[in-house]
């Protein structure tokens, strides 16, 4: 949102809080005719009822907004876009309509626990530092079966949700080392902060939730419940999908990436960087000088997402930071010279190799094909405990007819001649 449009939402929201709804609940909606219905109602579920529910249709081609529209209640508006805007324009869109003093996002393919919002709401009016709080997930198929009571296999780590609280320190030095772990659908903001911070960043379009979390714990703590408030839907994608593991979208999110991580480095405040990565730091970090030397060697050995070495991102900050006086300085304290700099230039960047997406399409496929051979043996298998079982009964029933009885010594000389015979 531009400052303009931020600033009309924090006076609607000073004028419409007296007497509007506690809490705005953001639902976009594109083509989940199946799943959309379920979400609503969890929704109306809710034990804490002082609530709006802003759905805006984001131009589905399916049955979409007939299911959405089914649903009368007087805190529900409907809107529906003529074109489609996509996830990051539709959810700001959500966010100018809201008037309520928390603002909670829901997925249209997720579902809440009933006591999801009762939950939430309780611990931030206790706890008026916190800016948001988030929750675990559990994970669900496209029937609604839980990922962790069936032998299905999910494309990611069901565990994925399930960290511990950290402090906006070590939440960003996770997300420096790895990457997001928040989930959007758990998310409930004080309202104030989001006119402070904007809305989503239309600059990225894979990774734009993660971008998000990295620009409110830069200014602010949140708390993560440490059990699920929801259940979160993973659902197959076909390859033109933003979810689908493809090179363009691989490409898209290693782009995005390190231009969050850049981003994250480059605005972060001497006292969180330095708790931070108080493990990486050279020296002691004096004045905003040392902070920005500190800052290139800590970006210079980043490895992206844990496991590729990316020095593009350090090799940016030495050409936008680096005046005379902190070359004196790289020079005098760290005895980091420009024969130095100039090594790191001639070094190779490391990134996936090329063929890594045809390494990852034949991996997962042979996944698949694994998954089905295991499938068809479990029921092979239970087709013959199912025999066996019918068997044992048949055998029993036997046993307790007379000529079993009668024939029974005739059994018994027949095992000992064929052991005779053996």
């Amino acid at each position: 949102m531009s400052q303009a449009e931020i600033t009309r939402s924090t006076m609607r929201r000073c004028i419409m809080n007296k007497n509007g709804p506690k809490v705005s609940v953001l639902l976009s909606v594109h083509n989940h005719e199946n799943y959309v219905g379920p979400a609503i109602e969890s929704v109306l579920r809710q034990t804490y009822q002082d609530w709006e529910l802003i759905i805006i249709d984001d131009c589905s081609q399916d049955r979409s907004p007939d299911v959405a529209r089914q649903y009368k209640d007087e805190r529900i508006q409907f809107y529906r876009l003529e074109e489609n805007k996509g996830a990051i324009l539709t959810f700001n869109e959500l966010l100018k309509k809201a008037s309520g003093e928390y603002i909670a996002s829901l997925d249209s393919d997720d579902i809440w626990y009933d006591n999801k919002l009762e939950e939430q709401i309780a611990y931030l009016e206790q706890h008026k530092e916190i800016a948001a709080c988030f929750s675990w997930a559990e994970f669900i198929d496209e029937e609604g079966a839980l990922y962790s009571a069936t032998k299905k296999v999910c494309d990611c780590d069901i565990r994925i949700f399930m960290h511990e609280n950290r402090t906006q320190a070590q939440c960003l030095r996770y997300f420096f080392d790895n990457d997001n772990y928040f989930c959007r659908s758990s998310v409930v903001l004080r309202s104030d902060v989001i006119d402070e911070i904007g809305g989503f960043d239309p600059r990225f379009r894979v990774l734009h939730d993660y971008e998000y979390w990295v620009r409110l714990i830069q200014k602010h703590p949140v708390y993560l419940f440490q059990k699920p408030l929801l259940w979160y839907r993973r659902v197959s994608v076909d390859n033109n999908s933003l979810s689908a593991v493809n090179i363009k979208n691989v490409t898209r999110v290693l782009n995005e990436h390190q231009m969050i991580v850049y981003t994250m480095i480059k605005e972060m405040d001497q006292q969180i960087f330095c708790e931070a990565f108080k493990d990486r730091l050279k020296k002691e970090v004096t004045n905003d000088t040392r902070l920005l030397c500190e800052k290139y060697f800590v970006l210079l050995h980043w490895t992206m997402l844990g496991t590729v070495n990316n020095r593009q991102v350090a090799l940016r900050f030495f050409h936008e930071f680096m005046d005379e006086g902190v070359i004196e300085t790289l020079q005098k304290d760290y005895q980091y010279s420009w024969q130095d700099y100039y090594k790191e230039m001639e070094e190779t960047w490391q990134l996936y190799p090329l063929d890594f997406y045809q390494d990852y399409r034949e991996l997962s496929e042979r996944a698949v094909h694994t998954e089905h051979a295991n499938q068809a043996l479990l029921q092979e298998n239970e087709s013959y405990r199912k025999e066996v079982r019918r068997l044992i009964r048949e055998i029993q029933g036997m046993s307790q007819t007379i000529s079993w009885k009668i024939t029974q010594p005739l059994r018994a000389a027949k095992r000992v001649v064929s052991g005779i015979r053996h």
